[in-house]
């Protein structure tokens, strides 16, 4: 890469970094993995930046690499049996009641109700609140239609919506 392609690299890294951390965050539940997914991410849009095509739908590609780097972390753990200690912990600080006392009871709320959700309406909702994509790229991402886009939106919003009633 020359120095121009290496000054737009460092743009398109430093305009979509956080979204897709958040995103990847959202799917791991791990600061670590996360961090390591959205890092792996880059290095391969680095090695595959000259032959990608339509730099328009660069967002997409970097938001289905990494949900297709978190899928394969995922697949390498259940394979090997292994669970990740940051993930273990996590989850163990959500089930201390002194833990649950101290978050925010609405931020605890909603991702406990994300993560009973179906996987497919809390991961549109994610992209959408979460990483601020657009429908179609939404659609183009996790390769369905934007109907079922909207759709998955509006069950995903009417559950949080009927667990949160009672805050309001």
């Amino acid at each position: 890469m020359d120095s121009s392609r290496i000054i737009e690299f460092t743009v398109i890294y430093n305009y979509h970094k956080k979204g897709l951390y958040n995103y990847v965050f959202m799917i791991t539940r791990s600061t670590m993995v996360a961090e390591d997914i959205v890092h792996n991410t880059f290095i391969k849009l680095y090695d595959n930046y000259e032959t990608i095509n339509e730099k328009e739908k660069l967002e997409r590609w970097l938001f289905a690499t990494a949900r297709n780097e978190a899928m394969g972390y995922f697949r390498k753990i259940k394979v090997r049996g292994e669970e990740d200690l940051e993930i273990t912990e996590t989850m163990a600080g959500r089930m201390d009641p002194g833990k649950i006392l101290e978050d925010k009871e609405t931020g605890f709320l909603i991702e406990r109700e994300l993560k009973e959700m179906e996987p497919g309406q809390s991961e549109v909702f994610r992209l959408k609140e979460l990483s601020e994509m657009s429908y179609n790229d939404i659609a183009e991402t996790l390769e369905i239609t934007e109907e079922l886009v909207k759709s998955r939106l509006f069950k995903a919003r009417k559950k949080l919506k009927e667990a949160l009633k009672h805050l309001l």
